[in-house]
């Protein structure tokens, strides 16, 4: 990879970096999340600069490229990241669905007192 090309992937993460933080500090995200998003844009520093590293996880990987790798790696991150959101998603579904059903009788219980 060249040198320029290292330097704009370097500077979009930082970039992304201060976008991270500037949602923070707005509350749109949380810190657990920061410090995620932190945690990939520092390895995508790490991967464009270390490249005996990425070398070395080409020939583990048996990919011919070391831009093959890359894609394989950021294919990983986003099928984690689909997992980690799909139980979320069906964490939040259950307490909603507790919610009303609690809703629900609260109500039910209410009118029930009120007319005789």
């Amino acid at each position: 990879m060249s040198f320029q090309a290292k330097l704009i992937i370097t500077a979009m993460a930082l970039v992304n970096g201060l976008f991270v933080m500037e949602l923070l500090r707005r509350r749109k995200l949380s810190e657990s999340y920061t410090l995620l998003w932190f945690f990939v844009i520092g390895a995508v520093i790490f991967f464009t600069w270390a490249e005996q590293f990425l070398f070395s996880l080409t020939g583990f990987f048996g990919a011919i490229t070391p831009v093959s790798t890359l894609t394989l790696l950021s294919l990983l991150f986003i099928l984690v990241m689909l997992i980690f959101f799909s139980m979320k998603i069906y964490k939040m579904e259950r307490r909603i669905k507790e919610l009303v059903q609690r809703f629900a009788l609260d109500n039910a219980k209410r009118n029930h007192r009120i007319t005789p």
